[in-house]
C-alpha cells in the first residue's frame, strides 16, 4: 500500500511539474529531480524481484541410527517457487517415502502460514553424511550436516539390535552337487509387519525352499525372542569357493514401543532394516575313489521292486508287470540314473520288455529333498520255463558316511506256466475217438444201419405229439389272460457273437493291429450293453476302470499317433482278459413297456 502511495507521489509529482508551453527553462530544472525521486520505486521493485523463500532442513533423530528410517522435515514460511526434487537424496539416503503438510495461524492479527514436507529415508552408510541443498523451483533449501551412527540403543537384544538374522548351512565343505542346508532364523524382540525378506542366491548352485516355514521362541544374551525359521536346500554346481549373499529384512515397526496396541494406534511407524551375514562354501569336486557310471551324492538311497502279483509268476503268452522304485535323500530327481534295459529285466531273447513312462517326483520336505523315481516294466514270456533276472546296481556316494556304496536289488526269478494260447502252441489235433470216414465209408447209405425196432413204437409218438398239442393250447390260453409287455427283440446268437468279438479282439492283439482291436473292442462293447451302447472309445474307457480303461486309452493314443504300428497289443488282451467286467454277465435290457392291463379288476 506504501508503495501504492509512493507510486502515485512520484509520478503525479511528475505531471505536476511538468512543462509548460513556451516554458523550456522550467523543464530543464526540474528532470532530475523528477529522476532522483524514481530510484526509490526502482529498488522496492528490485528486492521483491530477487527475495526467495527461505527453506530449513532438520531431523527428527540426531544421531540417525543406521539400518533404520529416519525422517527428514523441510520447513518454509513463504510459499516456493515449485514442487521439490528430492533426487539428490538418493546419493547416499534410500527414500522410503514423503508426505506434505501445511499450517496457517493468526496470531494478533498477524497471518501466518507454514509447510513442511517430512521425507522418510534411510542412511546408506555409517559415517557424517550431508543433506545437499534440495530445489523448490528457483529457491533451494540450506544444506544440512548429521551423523550416521551404528550403536542402536542400549535396550537392545542379544546382538544389540530389536530385529536381526542369523543364517547357517551345513555342511560347510560339500561335495559338487550334494545337498546343503542353508537355515535362515528371524530373531525379533518386536511387534512388525508387512517384512519383506530377500532369497538366498549364489553363482553356480540350485537353491529350493524346504517346507513351511516354523515359528518358537528362544533365547539369545538371556533375552526372549520370537524366532521365524526358513530353510533351503543348496545343491553347488561346480566346485570350489561358493559364495551365499547376504539376506536383507525389511519391517515396519511402530514407533513408540513393543506392544501390538501401540503399533495399531501409533500414527507414525519406523522401517526397520537388517542384513545377514555372507556364508562362504568350500565345495570339493567328485572324489577320485568313486567308481561309478554316474555321480550320485545322497545321505540315504536304496531301492525296491513289486509286482503285479504276489509272486513273479505268470502263464506264458501273458504280461506281468514289474515295478522299480529308487528313492534318495539329499539328491536332485535329476541325479537318479535311468535303468538300463539289462537292469531292468530283459535278459533273454525269448522275453519281451514293454517299458512305461517313469514316474519322476521331487519332494521338498523340512530335513531335506526327497526324490523319487519309479519304473514300470511289463515282462511277457513267450513260452514256460523259468527265466532269470539279474541284479541291478547302482553305485552312490553316502555324503554322511564320505563314502563310496552301492545300493543293490538282487535277482529275481520269474517262472511262466504253459498256457493255452501261445504263439509256439499248434492248433489242437484231431482226435482218434472220432476217425474221419473213408471215402468208401462215405459212400454207405446211412438206412443200411437199422435201429432195433420197438414194440408199440408208432403209438408212443402218436401219444406225446397229442399231450405237447395241448399243453400248447393250454399255455396259449394262460398267456391271452396276462397283459401284454412290449419287448425288446434280441438278436439271435447273442453269446456266439460277443465270444466272436472276443476272438477277433484276441487275434487282433496279437498281430499288434490297432484298427482291428478298436472295430472289436466296439463290437463286443455294443453286445455287452445293448441298451446303452457306449460311442467310440472315450465312453468305453470311461466304463472300464483300472488296467483296461488305461488299455484302451493308450489304445485311442496309438490311432492318432503316426505311425501306429508300434503299438503292442499283448497288455490290452491280458488286461481284457483279468477285468472283472469282462468276466461278468452281459447287460440285461430294460424292457420300458409298463402298460395297463387290459382288464382292470
Amino acid at each position: 500500500m506504501s508503495a501504492f502511495i509512493y507510486l502515485h507521489h512520484c509520478f503525479g509529482g511528475f505531471y505536476r511539474s511538468g512543462p509548460r508551453f513556451g516554458s523550456d527553462s522550467g523543464r530543464a530544472r526540474s528532470a532530475p529531480m523528477r529522476w532522483f525521486r524514481l530510484w526509490p520505486l526502482f529498488f522496492l521493485f528490485y528486492t521483491g524481484i530477487v527475495s526467495a523463500a527461505t527453506i530449513s532442513v532438520t531431523v527428527d533423530r540426531e544421531p540417525a541410527p543406521l539400518n533404520e528410517s529416519f525422517t527428514l522435515i523441510f520447513s518454509a514460511e513463504e510459499t516456493p517457487d515449485a514442487d521439490p526434487d528430492f533426487t539428490p537424496l538418493e546419493k547416499d539416503f534410500d527414500i522410503l517415502g514423503q508426505s506434505q503438510s501445511s499450517q496457517i495461524s493468526l496470531i494478533n492479527g498477524r497471518f501466518s502460514k507454514r509447510t513442511e514436507w517430512q521425507v522418510t529415508v534411510m542412511a546408506r552408510r555409517e559415517g557424517t553424511l550431508t543433506v545437499p541443498p534440495i530445489a523448490f523451483g528457483a529457491d533451494r533449501s540450506k544444506p544440512l550436516t548429521l551423523q550416521v551412527g551404528g550403536s542402536p540403543p542400549p535396550t537392545a537384544g542379544g546382538s544389540g539390535e530389536d530385529l536381526f538374522l542369523e543364517v547357517e548351512a551345513e555342511p560347510k565343505n560339500p561335495y559338487v552337487q550334494a545337498q546343503v542346508i542353508y537355515t535362515v532364523r528371524v530373531l525379533s524382540r518386536v511387534h512388525f509387519s508387512g517384512a519383506s525378506l530377500s532369497e538366498p542366491s549364489a553363482d553356480h548352485a540350485l537353491i529350493q525352499k524346504l517346507g513351511d516355514d516354523r515359528r518358537y521362541t528362544t533365547y539369545r544374551n538371556g533375552l526372549q525372542f520370537t524366532a521365524i525359521e526358513r530353510k533351503y536346500a543348496v545343491f553347488p554346481q561346480k566346485s570350489g569357493t561358493l559364495l551365499l549373499e547376504p539376506l536383507t529384512l525389511e519391517a515396519r515397526a511402530a514407533a513408540g514401543g513393543r506392544s501390538v496396541f501401540n503399533q495399531f494406534f501409533s500414527h507414525s511407524a519406523r522401517i526397520l532394516r537388517t542384513h545377514s551375514d555372507s556364508v562362504t562354501l568350500d565345495v570339493r569336486p567328485v572324489p577320485a575313489t568313486f567308481s561309478g557310471k554316474h555321480w550320485l551324492p545322497a545321505e540315504r538311497l536304496e531301492i525296491e521292486d513289486s509286482w503285479s502279483q504276489n509272486e513273479p509268476r505268470t502263464t506264458a503268452g501273458e504280461p506281468i508287470t514289474r515295478t522299480i522304485t529308487v528313492r534318495a535323500d539329499g539328491a536332485t530327481v535329476g541325479l537318479l540314473p535311468e535303468l538300463e534295459p539289462k537292469a531292468a529285466g530283459q535278459s533273454p531273447s525269448d522275453i519281451k520288455r514293454y517299458p512305461d513312462q517313469p514316474l519322476l517326483n521331487e519332494q521338498k520336505l523340512a530335513s531335506g529333498v526327497l526324490s523319487i523315481r519309479q519304473e514300470k516294466i511289463a515282462l511277457i514270456p513267450a513260452r514256460s520255463g523259468s527265466y532269470r533276472l539279474p541284479p541291478i546296481e547302482i553305485p552312490w556316494w553316502n555324503t554322511k558316511a564320505d563314502r563310496m556304496e552301492i545300493a543293490r536289488l538282487p535277482e529275481r526269478i520269474l517262472t511262466a506256466l504253459p498256457g493255452a494260447q501261445t504263439e509256439e502252441t499248434a492248433p489242437p489235433p484231431v482226435t482218434t475217438s472220432d476217425p474221419v470216414p473213408s471215402p468208401a465209408a462215405a459212400q454207405t447209405p446211412i438206412a443200411s444201419v437199422e435201429a432195433p425196432r420197438t414194440e408199440g413204437g408208432a403209438w408212443f409218438w402218436l401219444a406225446l405229439l397229442f399231450g405237447l398239442g395241448w399243453l400248447g393250447t393250454a399255455a396259449a390260453w394262460w398267456l391271452s389272460r396276462k397283459p401284454r409287455k412290449l419287448e425288446i427283440p434280441k438278436p439271435a446268437d447273442d453269446a456266439r457273437s460277443e465270444r466272436s468279438a472276443v476272438n477277433a479282439l484276441r487275434i487282433a492283439c496279437r498281430k499288434n493291429d490297432p484298427a482291428a482291436a478298436r472295430q472289436a473292442l466296439q463290437d463286443w462293447a455294443r453286445l455287452r450293453w445293448p441298451s446303452a451302447r457306449p460311442i467310440g472309445l472315450d465312453e468305453l474307457k470311461s466304463r472300464c476302470s483300472g488296467e483296461l480303461g488305461r488299455e484302451i486309452e493308450r489304445l485311442n493314443r496309438a490311432l492318432y499317433r503316426r505311425p501306429a504300428s508300434d503299438w503292442q497289443g499283448q497288455m490290452l488282451w491280458s488286461a481284457f482278459r483279468s477285468d472283472p467286467i469282462t468276466l461278468s454277465g452281459r447287460d440285461k435290457p430294460v424292457i420300458a413297456a409298463n402298460l395297463e392291463p387290459l382288464y382292470k379288476l
